[in-house]
């Protein structure tokens, strides 16, 4: 009996240490497959987010936001004190993910809208134009520039309003270089823009400025000095002519524009022959394509713009809109057009 006891522990002993091995060793082969194929855990989107503001009383502002498909959030910054006041709109995305241009539509339409922005402005960053870019809110329009030339039509019938237009264009961009010319006239002659930087001379009659070199920045008072003669004949246009291979990337004009474009052909004996205007006065167009080179130049130069290699233009008329080719070379720059007859007390048209 004793024997039979001995055989049966030394025959069962080896066989359970085999099972509780081989138990372990699968329990410890499912924990591995749990733990290697168990899938990541994606942590969710925050319903808010907590912003500080700025200033010295500016307290915390939560900001509850649902992020749309291939759209980024609206995110609001307000602050408690008169310091800070910014909204950044929502950035449409293309299909790859990449934030679409916000200047090539977006200005365009800013005339529209503009309005709305408030005399604070918009500090926006702009795609593709360059550090340091910024818009700000003007008389309605939203201006994009670093550096700010403005030419105020000082004609009889505009005076009464130039304080006003200076006032607010100073308000936002302080150190504006602005400029003073009779009229709104775009004068070319056989081919060149009248008094422009590539005309041998002087065309029309001139009629003296009021700019104000005092209030100028140093290089504005330096520019002046060269192109003052040239701008009291050659007005808006040999301003335009001239500034555009200067050192500005924003261009205000504000004018009733009345005046339009006059083109002549100069013959070898007698008076020029008017061959095209398109003003409030008179309207002829007699040209031919070769006689439309100078506006094709006007264009390409405004619409390199938008690779920040040069100025937008950026127009504001009391009265009619400006003319055909000043609409293009806003458009081509990506500036605006902006109607302001509330100046005058009357309703936009």
């Amino acid at each position: 009996m004793n024997v039979h006891s001995a055989r049966s522990r030394f025959t069962h002993g080896p066989w359970l240490a085999t099972v509780v091995l081989h138990a372990l060793l699968f329990v410890v082969a499912v924990a591995w497959v749990i733990v290697r194929y168990q899938p990541a855990i994606i942590p969710s989107e925050p319903d808010c987010f907590a912003i500080p503001s700025a200033g010295a009383s500016a307290a915390v502002t939560v900001v509850a936001s649902k992020p749309r498909p291939n759209r980024v959030p609206v995110v609001r910054i307000t602050s408690t004190s008169s310091e800070c006041s910014m909204a950044l709109p929502a950035l449409t995305l293309g299909e790859s993910g990449e934030s679409a241009p916000l200047l090539s539509g977006g200005l365009k339409k800013a005339s529209a809208g503009g309005a709305g922005l408030g005399a604070a402005g918009l500090g926006i960053a702009a795609a593709g134009t360059g550090v340091g870019r910024i818009g700000k809110a003007v008389m309605g329009a939203r201006i994009v520039a670093r550096k700010l030339a403005v030419y105020l039509d000082c004609s009889g019938s505009m005076r009464p309003y130039l304080a006003k237009v200076e006032a607010e264009i100073r308000l936002q961009f302080p150190d504006a270089d602005i400029f003073r010319f009779d009229g709104a006239r775009v004068v070319v002659v056989d081919g060149e823009v009248a008094d422009g930087k590539g005309f041998d001379g002087h065309f029309g009659t001139s009629h003296p400025g009021q700019s104000d070199p005092a209030s100028m920045t140093l290089a504005g008072r330096r520019l002046l000095d060269r192109i003052d003669t040239h701008c009291e004949s050659g007005s808006l246009g040999a301003w335009i002519d001239w500034l555009l291979s200067e050192d500005y990337d924003g261009l205000v004009v504000f004018s009733d524009f009345q005046d339009g474009v006059r083109q002549y052909r100069k013959p070898a004996k007698g008076t020029p022959e008017l061959i095209y205007a398109d003003g409030s006065r008179r309207s002829v167009n007699e040209r031919k394509e070769a006689d439309t080179r100078w506006e094709k130049a006007w264009l390409s130069r405004f619409g390199a713009a938008e690779r920040g290699q040069g100025p937008r233009l950026y127009l504001f008329s009391i009265e009619v809109q400006p003319q055909p080719l000043l609409r293009q070379c806003a458009v081509a720059s990506g500036g605006s057009v902006t109607m302001v007859e509330w100046l005058r007390g009357k309703s936009p048209r």
